[in-house]
């Protein structure tokens, strides 16, 4: 656990001391661009849930959010889904004075935020289920609760950094998403998935009619997941024309022992250019007490900076941070402490974010100890581990001389993917670095075709390279 001397050498003794200058304390810290937002973020981000969602009594919960902003973060994480985490979040923006219309309304610092929220709803609009509700009617009682009256009324002004499509499960839901897309522009379906409505609020657009005032509600769209790489990986690989800026995954130090993100979502994002933004980092607090799910009150939450005994919880806010590609961790808090900094999960939380990479021995020694004193498995929200998972038969086209060869992308075990070995029967035809697949498009090979002859065609995905 960091000293209160440690944290007060690496967050400076104003930042924890006193409430200073918000932008000042930002300045202070480093920051991560968050992919092709353009935005930069401190890499410690409020999570959304913990005591935001379950608040207990007495307690004055936004608080939280005001420390956190006071303190330089800059991400901050709510959902739909959380209970009173959006009016906790407006309750904070109103003190802020964050509140389009406020007398004293402080449109640099609102600007120096990233205010995410997100949404369960597949669809924009279901003519057969007029009364459901939908990303649309999230995303207004987003802002409505956040920075309006939670009645309805949003003010001019007001907007949100990011919606994102919240927990993609299963590949009926990618279809969901992106059901009437392509339609956008000509006569829309009776059906309209999230993704077409949202793009409208992002753009100031009508073309599904749910925008007819052409608002620009939102600044970014983005996609978020637990479970299944193979799920968020074919949602990012529809998206040919960039709509999805960010992809919030799953990501700690036993990530290793399930269906690894690290090597599968997260360097396909990368490539893509998305911002990514890890979670799950404390397991939700199951790496410390054991718990096999999400806590469901305000008794189940940790509210002590790690715990005797465990391991420390800058090593799980470092983990992820230390994998390329990652700009920001978020975490939910438990409790703050203004009078000692040495107790306050946030700042704990945040000064941990300021201190150097993980080597990838240290990666490694933090994997080993976690696995050592909290098991390996703690990831309940995660697919377990099914090891490497090879492309399936790849495809030939022949045009004369030249034969292509295409397949679709294997999927990571424990160690990442370094090369694609393409087979003729046992002849080995050639090696390649390995690449992510961006979209829906299989990766391909051109070849002559006398090289592929009467054998078998195989593409075997290795983690070695050079290939032996």
């Amino acid at each position: 656990m960091l000293s209160r001397r440690q944290i007060l050498q690496i967050l400076g003794s104003a930042t924890v001391i006193q409430a200073g200058p918000a932008l000042a304390a930002q300045a202070s810290l480093t920051r991560r661009t968050l992919g092709r937002t353009g935005r930069w973020v401190v890499p410690f981000g409020l999570g959304g849930q913990a005591s935001l969602q379950y608040p207990g009594t007495g307690v004055d919960v936004a608080d939280i959010v005001v420390r956190a902003v006071e303190s330089g973060v800059n991400y901050l994480d709510t959902a739909n889904a959380y209970g009173p985490s959006q009016s906790i979040h407006g309750q904070a923006i109103w003190r802020m004075r964050l509140t389009p219309g406020h007398a004293e309304y402080d449109a640099v610092l609102r600007q120096s935020l990233y205010y995410a929220t997100k949404t369960g709803q597949r669809y924009a609009l279901d003519r057969s289920r007029p009364n459901a509700s939908t990303a649309v009617s999230d995303l207004m009682r987003s802002l409505t609760v956040m920075f309006g009256d939670g009645k309805g009324w949003i003010p001019d002004g007001a907007y949100l950094d990011a919606i994102q499509i919240h927990n993609m499960t299963n590949m009926t839901e990618v279809d969901q998403i992106w059901e009437g897309f392509d339609q956008r522009g000509s006569r829309m379906p009776d059906r309209i998935g999230a993704l077409a409505g949202l793009l409208d609020f992002r753009d100031g657009t009508n073309f599904t009619g749910l925008n007819p005032e052409g608002r620009h509600y939102i600044r970014h769209i983005g996609v978020t997941g637990h479970l299944s790489s193979r799920v968020l990986m074919s949602a990012i690989q529809r998206d040919r024309a960039d709509i999805l800026d960010t992809v919030l995954v799953a990501l700690n130090a036993n990530d290793r022992q399930y269906s690894s993100h690290q090597f599968n979502v997260v360097p396909l994002a990368r490539a893509k250019g998305m911002g990514i933004i890890a979670m799950k980092v404390f397991s939700a607090g199951g790496i410390y007490t054991g718990l096999q799910r999400q806590p469901s009150n305000t008794s189940e939450l940790i509210r002590t900076v790690g715990v005797p005994g465990g391991v420390a919880s800058e090593d799980l806010i470092r983990y992820p941070l230390s994998v390329p590609g990652v700009s920001v961790v978020i975490a939910g808090v438990g409790a703050i402490d203004r009078e000692r900094p040495e107790q306050d999960q946030l700042l704990a939380n945040l000064a941990a974010s300021q201190m150097d990479a993980t080597s990838a021995a240290e990666h490694s020694r933090i994997e080993d100890d976690v696995r050592q004193q909290h098991g390996a498995r703690t990831n309940y929200f995660q697919e377990r581990q099914n090891g490497l998972i090879q492309p399936p038969a790849p495809v030939v086209e022949r045009d004369g001389e030249r034969a292509v060869i295409r397949w679709t992308n294997a999927f990571a075990g424990v160690d990442p993917i370094r090369a694609y070995n393409v087979y003729a029967g046992d002849t080995r035809l050639a090696s390649l670095p390995w690449r992510p697949q961006l979209t829906a498009s299989p990766l391909e090979l051109s070849v002559p075709a006398e090289l592929i002859g009467e054998g078998a065609l195989r593409v075997e995905a290795s983690t070695e390279w050079p290939v032996p």
